[in-house]
């Protein structure tokens, strides 16, 4: 149910500017590339602090005074503990909507996304998730990202949880 609430959410944010994009008033992102790494902390399960790094490319904005860039990421993160590795892989789409127009230093954002996720312990099985997030982008490529990622329950554990990266823009 909280997989589907994230799905239900994200599409109905990333909805209302498809007429945008159809409308062709996009504009050429300039530094597209996102390289972030920080941790994770896993909800449930063992190994609930892991390394998480994350790669993301933006492939097309708004032209708004406050624009919404869309971008293709791919956010993993793991631990290995007693020779066994835990690790959840996301791939996917997501939408990053400024909350206001740079200032001096830099401006915050909030993002949506959604993909297929990789839990593996042991095992492996993919699933459905999403994340959401809030972050400050400063106007020198330099980010700090606060996100909550959630996945349809692989067996009886809730793959998800919360992240904080720190990245940068080129």
């Amino acid at each position: 149910m909280k997989t589907a609430t994230m799905l239900a959410l994200g599409m109905a944010l990333l909805a209302p500017t498809a007429s945008a994009l159809a409308a062709d008033d996009t504009m050429k992102v300039e530094k597209p590339i996102r390289v972030l790494a920080g941790i994770f902390s896993s909800t449930n399960g063992t190994n609930k602090q892991r390394t998480a790094i994350g790669v993301g490319y933006d492939f097309m904005k708004t032209s708004a005074t406050n624009p919404t860039v869309y971008s293709v990421f791919i956010d993993t993160n793991s631990k290995k503990t007693g020779g066994v590795t835990t690790s959840l892989t996301g791939v996917g789409v997501s939408g990053r909507f400024y909350l206001e127009s740079a200032n001096a230093a830099g401006k915050p954002y909030a993002t949506v996304g959604v993909g297929s996720y990789t839990f593996k312990s042991g095992a492996s099985k993919s699933v459905i998730g999403g994340k959401l997030g809030i972050g400050y982008e400063l106007n020198n490529g330099w980010l700090g990202e606060l996100d909550y990622t959630t996945t349809q329950k692989v067996g009886s554990k809730d793959a998800g949880g919360m992240g904080f990266r720190i990245g940068y823009r080129f």
